[in-house]
């Protein structure tokens, strides 16, 4: 198995009829098995693993752990079963290579072995949770209940490249697009390929989250009603095009954004905590895609799990340079090559 890369999800790409059929979104065969090899074996001895299992008192050093907890939690919640690949933030992977990467400490490769050790588990260790908890007050950026998720197991979704935009996209390329002779059965066709699927929206608005009834209906002898539900209301609103100069006149009615209704029955135990989440808020959200209506302007998702989401745009350090540069877990212990190698002869260990 080879070792996972980050994959930086491009929607244009994916866009593209040529590419984007249901096997290129779901794969065609078993998912993937992670096996221990040496590079795996090797982390079991690095200094960040020790500090994982252990917990750490350097103050330093408590940036580094906390940041790598950090990113960790951030991919956990979109693990796929189409291949080893997975997904994190446009912006998070350029903190990693430009904040936890040195010439003495490769973090992009540590931070690889993290998730294989994850996925080789199938679990987040109950000691690397611990220590995430531990390290919560001074290092607030850590989205625990995301951790609390990995640790309870590895529940992939089906596909992480199948977002809302590019669901809505192969909609209109799949079914509103198609000639006449294939219109007949090009809605039912998409229903078989796409519904029924594990899938995770990003960037999603809370609208609100409520106990509900569900609709009445004739019961048939000695069927009971179904229960209340706890139903998560959101929305998704269109992007705004981006100014293509920096004088730019409009005339007439601004073009009307596209929205999207979802309706996400939530499982019973949720790990965020509902209490606390606040109209308007942006969430990632979970669940099996079980239903659209009006052309995908409305979505059923059910035995959904939501989660607070950040926008890491606006997040600008993660480690700040001299708690790198002074952590001294912080070294290449890894792979044993680099340009600067601490511990050689000649010099204090």
């Amino acid at each position: 198995m080879r070792t996972a890369p980050l994959l930086a999800l491009a929607l244009g790409l994916l866009a593209s009829p040529a590419i984007a059929q249901p096997e290129f979104f779901f794969g065609t065969g078993e998912a993937p098995v992670f096996r221990e090899e040496g590079v795996d074996k090797r982390f079991l001895r690095t200094r960040l693993y020790q500090a994982l299992e252990q917990g750490t008192a350097d103050a330093n050093c408590a940036q580094v752990v906390g940041a790598f907890l950090t990113l960790l939690g951030e991919v956990g919640t979109q693990f796929h079963k189409r291949d080893e690949n997975f997904m994190l933030d446009p912006a998070l992977i350029q903190a990693l290579g430009t904040q936890l990467v040195t010439e003495r400490f490769p973090g992009n490769s540590y931070f690889v072995s993290m998730v294989r050790r994850v996925l080789i588990d199938q679990k987040l260790r109950a000691e690397w949770l611990q220590t995430a908890e531990s390290l919560l007050p001074y290092y607030p950026a850590i989205d625990v209940d995301r951790l609390r998720f990995l640790a309870d197991g590895v529940k992939p979704v089906d596909s992480f490249l199948l977002t809302l935009p590019v669901l809505r996209e192969r909609y209109a390329e799949e079914v509103k697009r198609v000639n006449s002779v294939a219109v007949s059965t090009a809605e039912a066709l998409f229903r078989d390929n796409y519904l029924d699927h594990e899938v995770a929206f990003s960037g999603m608005e809370l609208v609100d989250v409520k106990l509900e009834k569900p609709k009445k209906k004739r019961l048939k002898k000695g069927e009971e009603p179904e229960p209340e539900r706890m139903v998560a209301r959101l929305t998704w609103m269109e992007p705004e095009l981006e100014a293509t100069a920096m004088y730019e006149f409009k005339f007439g009615k601004p073009r009307k954004r596209e929205r999207v209704e979802i309706v996400a029955t939530l499982q019973d135990k949720q790990y965020a905590d509902l209490n606390k989440l606040l109209k308007g808020n942006r969430v990632l959200v979970r669940g099996r895609f079980w239903e659209y209506k009006k052309a995908m302007s409305t979505i059923e998702l059910r035995d959904a799990l939501i989660f607070p989401e950040r926008d890491w745009a606006r997040v600008g350090t993660l480690v700040e340079p001299m708690a790198l540069a002074s952590c001294p877990l912080a070294i290449n212990d890894l792979t044993g090559i680099a340009p600067i190698q601490p511990g050689a002869f000649g010099k204090n260990r």
